[in-house]
């Protein structure tokens, strides 16, 4: 289960403490809430089910879908868009995915429309995000020249010394 950005606990270990304490010390007496107000003793639900939020523990809804995190923003891709370029760069339709107290969800219209543009090298994979596909592209090639500028200031300028003696 992805963890909710929402959370006063910021590690697993750090919740399950929490969780842990919250069980010995309250009993049944605390409570954790469902999406649709209905409350659960707390000692009743897994600690991997369960984020603390705005002073309370709150049953985290199921996320069906896998996040993928694109320069620090969390998306669900959609699907391959189907484009071929020289560049060998993938772009996929995606949605950002959205944080609330019972976990992610994400909202589909057109406000939400988002090409995530994704690149494999032998250093790692590549991404980026943007409105278009020409947006997601250009942050793309900017985050490899910032990777690979001295390999490609290398190899442009490889003959600029011999023109400059001339």
């Amino acid at each position: 289960m992805v963890r909710n950005k929402l959370s006063e606990h910021k590690t697993f270990v750090e919740k399950e403490r929490a969780y842990n304490a919250a069980c010995l010390n309250g009993g049944k007496a605390v409570l954790a809430y469902y999406s649709d107000g209905r409350a659960t003793p707390l000692g009743d639900v897994n600690a991997s089910d369960v984020e603390f939020i705005g002073g309370l523990w709150r049953v985290q809804n199921r996320f069906p879908h896998r996040v993928q995190r694109v320069r620090d923003r969390d998306f669900v891709l959609l699907e391959r868009l189907p484009r071929q370029e020289k560049n060998h760069f993938e772009f996929y339709s995606a949605t950002p995915v959205t944080w609330g107290a019972f976990g992610a969800f994400i909202t589909r219209d057109k406000h939400t429309n988002f090409v995530v543009a994704k690149y494999v090298t032998a250093k790692g994979v590549y991404w980026s995000y943007g409105r278009t596909i020409e947006q997601a592209r250009a942050f793309l090639g900017i985050r490899l020249y910032d990777e690979y500028q001295d390999l490609i200031h290398s190899v442009a300028c490889e003959n600029c010394n011999v023109r400059n003696v001339k």
